[in-house]
């Protein structure tokens, strides 16, 4: 009776360790749901999350080892919001940035095209984690916004710096403006990132604008007016080191 006694004792005690063991393991690979990361944005938000149009990624987005929570929320067509939550000790979020961006999606390392995903074997400079933009994890979010007979997509260059979200820079990708009386315009542009020897990279953005016809879309003859901006890093920042003349003048 004693030896069952002590039997008893021993694998009680053994279970409990087990328990102690594995429940922080079991924890710290549980991710959130859906349903707590709203919660966790809208006890702190300026704009809450009010329809079930919304998504998230974990990623890290600075140097430590945790992972923070990106999410988006589209409101409607041109309206919504973009947070980001940094981990707490006890493994809740809490939200660290607000933006009144409207992403149509999460693609946060775009701006990045060097990246390579091939197989090491076919690519011997490929790399696993997205290149650094002077010494920074830059990451990039589009928006779309507009209005009545406007639709705009923007490009927005950002990073994490001790707990808040810092600006790079932001840019044209498309602009639709539908006016009054039968016309129709676009501009199309794009950025691209020159990594130079002196650590302060060039960022080029280039807009081109065409009338279209209203009723089909298409272009119509006549000579696209073309801009460059070119922008030098400094201080954190993309500043603009030269304006050009919209080609044809």
């Amino acid at each position: 009776m004693r030896n069952s006694h002590l039997l008893l004792t021993m694998t009680v005690g053994l279970a409990a360790s087990s328990l102690v063991l594995t429940a922080p393991s079991s924890l710290a690979s549980k991710e959130p749901t859906k349903t707590q990361v709203m919660d966790w944005i809208n006890k702190q938000a300026k704009d809450p999350v009010v329809t079930d149009n919304f998504d998230f990624q974990l990623v890290n987005l600075d140097d430590d080892r945790e992972l923070e929570i990106a999410a988006k929320h589209n409101g409607s067509v041109h309206i919504g919001n973009f947070y980001i939550l940094d981990q707490k000790p006890d493994r809740t979020y809490a939200l660290i940035a607000e933006e009144e961006w409207n992403p149509p999606r999460l693609q946060l390392d775009h701006w990045d095209y060097t990246r390579e995903e091939n197989y090491p074997e076919i690519d011997k400079n490929a790399e696993d984690e997205p290149r650094l933009l002077a010494g920074k994890r830059v990451f990039e979010t589009v928006q779309h916004t507009g209005g009545s007979g406007i639709s705009i997509y923007e490009a927005n260059l950002w990073y994490l710096e001790k707990g808040r979200l810092v600006k790079a820079w932001d840019g044209l990708l498309r602009e639709t403006v539908s006016v009054p009386g039968g016309q129709l315009f676009q501009t199309v542009g794009n950025y691209q990132i020159v990594h130079g020897e002196d650590e302060k990279p060039l960022l080029y953005h280039w807009q081109t604008k065409q009338e279209l016809n209203p009723d089909t879309g298409e272009l119509l003859p006549g000579t696209p007016e073309t801009t460059l901006q070119i922008y030098r890093w400094e201080n954190g920042a993309f500043v603009p080191i030269n304006v050009e003349k919209p080609s044809g003048q």
